[in-house]
Formats: C-alpha cells, sequence, structure tokens
C-alpha cells in the first residue's frame, strides 16, 4: 500500500473544534485557572489525536490562513466581507494550537499573501510530482477543497466531530455535482459562494451552474456557445460575463509557488513535550488520554455485577447513580444502578424482561421487581446520596419503588450549581470542574447520540461507566462540602436548593390536567385561521396553487419581500419580528405575516404540539430546571409551562385547557413587583422604599420625577408607560440608545429622562457603580443568599462585552434575589403542607407566581399558610443565610382563583 500524507486545514478544523466545545449559552467557555481560553485548542488537540490514533499517516502537515489580506483581495475588495466576527474567546487559541502542533513535533505552515487552501494545493502538488509512492488525504470541510482531488489526493470530512471521516474522491464528486475535479472553479464561477462574498452569475444557483458546466465543460464553452442557451439564464449570463470570469479567479486554489522548508519524513510525535503542553493549559484529562506519565492514574474499580440487591450489601450511608439514556426522565427507562458504599461497588443489572411503569400506574405484583432494593430505598435511616435527585427519585418510582424522600441527602448536581451556576449539569463536566486530572467520557460518546444511543453495551464496560459515577459522587463530596463552606454557600446548597429540588420533584409528579376536547376544539379553530391567512396573502399576491409560497420559510419570504414586493431591505434580509413591524405601514401584508406566525407558534407549540406530553392519567408532567439559568431562575420543558402568553388575547386562550377536577380549584399567588422592592432594599434607595412603604404607584411616582411635575393627577398613561420602562430598565441595563429606541425619542431627550430619573433617585446610581466595581474587583457579584453569578465579561477587550457584563452585575442580585425569596415561600409552604396532611398542591411556579391546585374543603386552612409564607419569604432567606439586615421593604402578593388557568389572571 502507498504510504499516505495527511494535510490538515487547520483553520477549518479550529473553528469546528471551537464549536464542538462551546457549551450551551450562558455557561462557562472552558479555560485555564488564569483565565486563557482553551475550548478550541483542547477539542483540536482531542480531534487530531484520536486521527492519529486510529489511522496509519507516515507524516501530517497542518496549513493555516496568516492573515486576512491576500492576493485575492487586490482583484476582489470585499472578499469574504460580511463573514461574522471571530469569536473573542476563540482567537488567543489560534497561536496556541500552532504551539500545541510545534510541542507535538507536527510540522505548520502559513505564507502571506496565500490562505491555507492555496497552502495545501501547493502541498499536494508538490507530493504528487515528486512522491510517486505516495497518497494525500486532506482532512477539511471546505468545498472550495475539491478541486484538487486527484486519483492520489482525496479529501477527509469530518461527520461528526472526527470520529467518523468520509472519504470523499473523483467519484463522489462525480455522483454529488457531475463534474470533474478541475471544473470546480468554473462552477463557482456561475453559483458563487456566499461564504467568500462571491456574487457569480446572478439568477444562477448550484443546480443551473452544475447543468451548464455537464453540459458545455467550462465557462469558455458556455460563453462560446451562448446563443444555444434560452431565456432568463442566457440574459443573467451575458449581463454577468465579467463577474463569472472574476468569481472563478477568485475561487482557484493556486498552488504553482514554493513552501519554504517542507519536506516528508516519518511522523515522530513528541509525546513528553506534547504532554507538558496539556498539564500547562490544565488539560488533564488528554493528557491522561494519551496515555503519558504525569497525569493521576485511574483506580481500578472492583465491581460486583449482580441481578437483585441484598440487605448484606447496605451501609449507613450509600452513593447510589441511576443511569437513563433520554432527556425526559418521565418517559423514560432505567438502564442500570450503580451503588457505592464502605460493603463495596454494585452494579445492579437491568435486563429487557423488567416491565417499566410510570409513577401515575397502579403497580402490578406480576411485574419483576426487587423487594430487597424496594426496602433499601424505602429505609429512611440508610442515608443515598447522588446526581440529580429529583430525576433519581423519578426514574425509580417510575418502576414502582418507594422511595423514603428524606433519607436522599446529598446532590452533586445541584451543590456544583451552586459553586458556580455557569457549570452545565453534565456530570462529565462538572466532575472535571472540581477535578481536572478526571476523565468521563460524555454519555452521548459512551452510549452513541440520535438514532445510534443504544444501552446494549458490553456489560463489564457498561457496569464500570456507571458504577464509577455513583464512586465520582462519593470520591468528591468532602471536596464540594468544603469548598461551598469556604465560600459561605453551604446554606445555600443546605437550606435552599437542595430541599427546593424535592418541592419540585413533587410539582413534577403532581402534574397538569389537560381538557382534551377544550384542546381539540382550539387546534381546529387555529388550524382554520392559519388557512384563512394563508389564502388572503395568496389572494393577494395573485399566486396560483402550484406558486404558493410557505410562510413559514423565510428564504421564500426574503424573496417575496424584498425581491417581489420590493419593500425596503433594513435588515440585510432578516425576516424577524423587528424587522417586520418596521415594515408594517407599506403593506398590509406585513400584518397578515406576523398573524399567520402567531397563530403558527400557537399550533405547533401549544396546541398540536402539546399533544405528545400528555400522559395517560390526562396530564402533563413538565421538567423544572432547577440548575440551567445563571440567577437561580426556573425554566421548564417538556413541556414548557413558563413561556405561555398571558399578555396576548388570542394566545391567552391557550390556558383554558389546564384544568382541575370538581373537588379543587386553581389558586394564583403572584408577588407584585418583587424585583423593584428587592432593588430597593439592597440599594438601598431610601425614595423607593418609602413610596413602596406608603403602598405608592412606583411607576407613577416616577413618572412625576421624570416629567417634573407638581402631582401625579398630572400623569397620562404615556407617562406612565414611560417611568415603567425606566423602572425595569433599571433591572435590565438602561441605555440612552436602548431608551430612545423602546419610547421612540431621540438620544438627547432620552439623556435628558435618565438625568432627571437618577436627580430623583440618587441611590440607585451609587449602588450600580458600587456593584459594578466590586464585580469588577471579584469578578463576580452576589445575591442576599450567597448566590454567586462569575462575571469574566467584564474582561473583555470588547467594548460591547463589558458593557454587557455590567449589565449582569446589576441584575443579578436583584433577579437572583427575587429567585430566591421565591425558593424559600415554596420550601416553607411545602413543609407546612406535609406537616399537617394536607392535599392540597403547588403545581407550577411562572416567573413570580405560585400556583397551586387546593381541593375545595382545605381552603380555610390552605390558604393563610400560603399567603404568610410568601409574605415572610425574605426575611425567612435572611435568616437561612445567618443576615442580620433588617428588611425594609413589604412583599405584596395578589391573588386569583378559577377552575382553569385561563381564569388566574
Amino acid at each position: 500500500m502507498a504510504k499516505q500524507i495527511l494535510l490538515i486545514d487547520g483553520n477549518s478544523l479550529i473553528y469546528r473544534a471551537h464549536h464542538a466545545n462551546s457549551y450551551k449559552s450562558g455557561a462557562t467557555y472552558l479555560s485555564t485557572s488564569n483565565g486563557v481560553p482553551t475550548a478550541a485548542v483542547y477539542s483540536f488537540a482531542n480531534m487530531l489525536w484520536n486521527i492519529l490514533k486510529n489511522n496509519d499517516f507516515y507524516d501530517v502537515k497542518v496549513a493555516f490562513d496568516k492573515g486576512k489580506k491576500t492576493f485575492r483581495h487586490d482583484h476582489l475588495d470585499n472578499y469574504k466581507a460580511g463573514r461574522s466576527e471571530t469569536p473573542e474567546e476563540l482567537i488567543p487559541q489560534f497561536q496556541l494550537v500552532r504551539d500545541l502542533l510545534t510541542a507535538m513535533n507536527i510540522q505548520w505552515f502559513e505564507l502571506d499573501n496565500f490562505e491555507a487552501d492555496d497552502i495545501l494545493g501547493a502541498l499536494t502538488k508538490k507530493i504528487e510530482l515528486d512522491h510517486e509512492d505516495y497518497e494525500v488525504r486532506v482532512l477539511t470541510s471546505d468545498k472550495d477543497m475539491y478541486q484538487i482531488i486527484s486519483e492520489k489526493t482525496k479529501l477527509l470530512k469530518p461527520k461528526s466531530g472526527t470520529s467518523e471521516l468520509l472519504i470523499y474522491g473523483i467519484d463522489e464528486l462525480k455522483n454529488d455535482w457531475n463534474i470533474a475535479p478541475n471544473q470546480v472553479p468554473d462552477l463557482k464561477g456561475l453559483m458563487g459562494d456566499n461564504s467568500d462574498n462571491l456574487k457569480g452569475v446572478k439568477g444562477i444557483g448550484e443546480k443551473t451552474a452544475i447543468k451548464l458546466i455537464s453540459e458545455f465543460g467550462s465557462i469558455e464553452e458556455i460563453y462560446a456557445n451562448i446563443e444555444s442557451i434560452k431565456g432568463s439564464v442566457k440574459q443573467n449570463l451575458i449581463a454577468d460575463k465579467d463577474t463569472a470570469f472574476l468569481t472563478r479567479m477568485v475561487a482557484t486554489i493556486v498552488s504553482d509557488f514554493e513552501i519554504p522548508d517542507f519536506k516528508i519524513e516519518t511522523l515522530n510525535l513528541n509525546l513528553q513535550t506534547f504532554h507538558d503542553f496539556l498539564v500547562k493549559y490544565e488539560m488533564y484529562s488528554l493528557a491522561k488520554k494519551i496515555g503519558f506519565a504525569g497525569a493521576k492514574p485511574e483506580k481500578a474499580l472492583e465491581i460486583k455485577i449482580i441481578d437483585r440487591w441484598s440487605k448484606t450489601f447496605e451501609a449507613k450511608e450509600n452513593f447510589i447513580f441511576v443511569q437513563s439514556l433520554n432527556t425526559n426522565y418521565h418517559k423514560d427507562k432505567i438502564i442500570g444502578i450503580g451503588i457505592v458504599n464502605e460493603k463495596g461497588n454494585f452494579y445492579i443489572n437491568k435486563t429487557q424482561e423488567l416491565i417499566q411503569l410510570n409513577f401515575f400506574e397502579e403497580f402490578s405484583e406480576t411485574n419483576i421487581f426487587d423487594q430487597e432494593l424496594n426496602a433499601f430505598l424505602n429505609n429512611p435511616n440508610l442515608q443515598k446520596n447522588t446526581f440529580d435527585i429529583k430525576k433519581t427519585i423519578t426514574l425509580l418510582k417510575n418502576e414502582g419503588y418507594e422511595i423514603a424522600d428524606q433519607s436522599f441527602v446529598y446532590d452533586m448536581m445541584i451543590a456544583i450549581y451552586d459553586l458556580d451556576s455557569t457549570i452545565p449539569s453534565e456530570f462529565a463536566i462538572q466532575t472535571n470542574f472540581i477535578d481536572k486530572t478526571i476523565i468521563v467520557e460524555n454519555d452521548d460518546i459512551f452510549f452513541g447520540k440520535g438514532i445510534k444511543k443504544t444501552s446494549n453495551i458490553d456489560l463489564k464496560l457498561k457496569a464500570h461507566f456507571i458504577v464509577k459515577k455513583a464512586w465520582l459522587i462519593n470520591q468528591l463530596k468532602p471536596v464540594i462540602i468544603q469548598r461551598l463552606k469556604d465560600n459561605d454557600q453551604f446554606n445555600l446548597y443546605q437550606n435552599i436548593d437542595l430541599p427546593f429540588g424535592f418541592v419540585l420533584k413533587d410539582m413534577e409528579q403532581t402534574g397538569v390536567k389537560i381538557d382534551l376536547k377544550e384542546l381539540e376544539t382550539q387546534t381546529k379553530e387555529t388550524l382554520i385561521k392559519l388557512q384563512e391567512i394563508e389564502k388572503t396573502v395568496f389572494a393577494m399576491l395573485n399566486q396560483e396553487p402550484d406558486d404558493q409560497i410557505n410562510l413559514a420559510s423565510p428564504k421564500q419570504l426574503k424573496k417575496m419581500l424584498f425581491e417581489d414586493l420590493k419593500l425596503p431591505d433594513f435588515d440585510k434580509g432578516s425576516t424577524g419580528k423587528e424587522t417586520l413591524e418596521k415594515l408594517k405601514h407599506l403593506h398590509p401584508i406585513i400584518d397578515l405575516i406576523l398573524e399567520h406566525r402567531k397563530y403558527s407558534k400557537l399550533y405547533s407549540t401549544y396546541l398540536k404540539g402539546f399533544e405528545k406530553y400528555i400522559f395517560d392519567d390526562q396530564k402533563v408532567h413538565t421538567i423544572f430546571n432547577q440548575t440551567l439559568t445563571n440567577t437561580g431562575r426556573l425554566s421548564s420543558i417538556e413541556p414548557n409551562l413558563q413561556n405561555i402568553s398571558i399578555r396576548d388575547d388570542d394566545q391567552k386562550q391557550v390556558r383554558k385547557i389546564f384544568i382541575t377536577d370538581e373537588t379543587k380549584t386553581f389558586y394564583s399567588f403572584d408577588y407584585s413587583q418583587i424585583e423593584l422592592r428587592v432593588l430597593a432594599q439592597i440599594a438601598p434607595e431610601n425614595k423607593m422604599l418609602e413610596i413602596f412603604r406608603n403602598k405608592g404607584d412606583i411607576h407613577a411616582e416616577a413618572a412625576k420625577d421624570i416629567f417634573k411635575l407638581s402631582s401625579t393627577d398630572e400623569i397620562t398613561p404615556d407617562m406612565r408607560r414611560v417611568a415603567k420602562v425606566f423602572n425595569f430598565g433599571i433591572l435590565y441595563g438602561l441605555s440612552d440608545y436602548g431608551l430612545a429606541n423602546d419610547l421612540g425619542i431621540s438620544i438627547p431627550q432620552a439623556k435628558e429622562y435618565i438625568k432627571a430619573y437618577y436627580e430623583s433617585y440618587p441611590d440607585l446610581e451609587n449602588w450600580k457603580n458600587k456593584i459594578v466595581e466590586f464585580a469588577k474587583t471579584n469578578n463576580f457579584v452576589l445575591t442576599d443568599s450567597n448566590r454567586k453569578r462569575y462575571i469574566s465579561e467584564l474582561k473583555s477587550n470588547n467594548y460591547q462585552v463589558r458593557e454587557f457584563g455590567k449589565r449582569i452585575a446589576v441584575n443579578m442580585p436583584i433577579q437572583g434575589t427575587a429567585a430566591d425569596i421565591l425558593k424559600v415561600a415554596m420550601i416553607n409552604i411545602y413543609k407546612d403542607f406535609v406537616d399537617q396532611n394536607i392535599q392540597s398542591k403547588m403545581i407550577a411556579q411562572i416567573h413570580d407566581e405560585i400556583i397551586f391546585e387546593i381541593v375545595n374543603l382545605e381552603q380555610e386552612k390552605v390558604l393563610p399558610i400560603i399567603r404568610k409564607n410568601m409574605l415572610n419569604a425574605y426575611s425567612d432567606l435572611l435568616k437561612i443565610t445567618n443576615k442580620t439586615e433588617e428588611i425594609k421593604i413589604l412583599l405584596e402578593i395578589s391573588e386569583s382563583a378559577g377552575k382553569n388557568w385561563f381564569d388566574l389572571k
């Protein structure tokens, strides 16, 4: 076999690495302890190591772009213009990747005036000419590189990360585009390339370009036979002839130049310097993975695989991990249980013969059932420590097991969330956050993703993977608890977030009943409205049935608005709501599109889309995310109960589908302006405090000050609206530009309003300045419960990012404290309900509102309990965290009742 040389498009791979390791929105980007971003470098190194380990390449070379300007800009000024800015956290990693390659002893190249594509082209040509016994493989996802394919050169196209590489050669190109490699620049000359800002010939897309090149062979031949081409294609070709040739020239990879210092030699990785690099940048798990000394050796676990639990395995303190595969644990199955204690490391093997139940179904004794495990789980004296108590208990209850909730005393997921809320709540990431020498494979890597996901894995490997998690919960618990105590956050964890998990578990399992008939009626009515809107739009456009556009398609909508109707394109082809709002006065079709979008969301998300979430008990059982937001606020999924509109009259109708039975009534208790009250308390802002003490209208009083009125009687509704924007603008980052945009006024006028506002509330401006300075100094801000939000944005070189960091610094103490007030109220209400054997239930928390399903016969007893705990929650919060400050504001709640959620507002 010929020796294979691997050439790598370095820029392509580092961008792929960056996106592969960019965690969910709002989460911390992987970096060293002193703040050097390393996520892309880590993923780049991991991908490269996997490629080298799984293949036998004789040598490896990497090419990079050196600068933004190349010879192509001499021909086309706006070449690659319009590309999004390079993410700020990625910029320093370009050099780090080069340093990584040097450490590995892999040769890399960059040259002035040339792109990485050109370097790869030149390297390929050199190897093909000088080394007959070599073949070239080029790792890239760039279609421009199709033109260097030959009998000896093929591309490696990553399909998933770099774990699966598709070999792409002449046959594959012929199958996809029906052209040869040397025809790729001709194809680009016709159809252009948006990613490089190459226009090509107007009106000619990929399909037409392929047809033309297949028929004529080249751009020259197309123009030589232009008279044989008909219609608009001919006219477009004639009009854009110069552009076609220019685009082809710019899209052609240049390969006729020498690469200094290039030489082929046997790949000789330097594992020592590679390891040193990984350790220097705290990539300990990867250092361990390459099998080189320096990282902490993995402890060999002795695991006992069992089919049934036994009383002889029990211990006073136990660490348990229940493994499932899917996000929605209400519908999921247990595939294995790991239990670790002083008696050993146990894996309970789950076989396919076990019949899964749901917590709302009656348990049948005919099912195979582990009675000893049930006794263990239901024993309140045997302590259990786990990861995600809510999920663990629900999965076990779904199988019919009885659980002593109070025996679950520790939740690693919640504890780490309290240490740093920006860390994603995934086991592998959280363990590495606590100890960077620990490597745990992600579930998606171990069990597969999507349709490839399976639990049908070698039993010993699966047992080790699951038991290791229980073992790590045990190993890391003392470290985590000590960190919480050192950070003065143990009370937050032990007395707020841990007990709150049990409140949410109960709410989820209680669920909310759905009126199936009302749901069916609204679904049909909404579908009819959508069809009527579409009919009106198509009539307005004079479209025949075969020509009707898809109103949900941004691409088709863009063409209809900006090409067919010739409406002004304010936002580079955007068809978002803000853009459409600007166009409303120009054409009546815009209102119809907005209506269609509203009803489409209603139909797909809350009506037809709701059907899949309804269980056999005629209820929806949402999942409340306790450890997702950085502020401590809740979110919910499957379904999202927190995003049902209460402002739009049509969307509000959906709330009618949530019902209760005749023996119960829904009650809503909503905190009134809780965030403004918290702001008045923590600033403290004396004027605001006085308004709240006197039960005044905070927005009217602010309007009076902003507009310099002598009496609140002079205030118009518009003035109050402006004041409301101000009051809440304090919470979410008030700026003169944003205010002018929101209110439709000039920036100078906005500046005047802001000046007047802060003159009336001077304590607010002082507090904002202090909290931002605290955040800059300490890199975090705190809520009244000592919940931390780390704010790396304040150290950014980007002005906009720093300004965003300031807004976080101001908002977090307010919103986070408000969120914790709700948590404390709910915890205390839940405790009182349990202690007094009350059957009424909390069923949802939506922003500042708590919804209850109250048994009619319990109303006299229950309502005072709710009111007392909600009104006292702020002072109770301070007691929990041992704060001695006086609560100067009174919390207020509004109440409403009804047989469905629609009646609650």
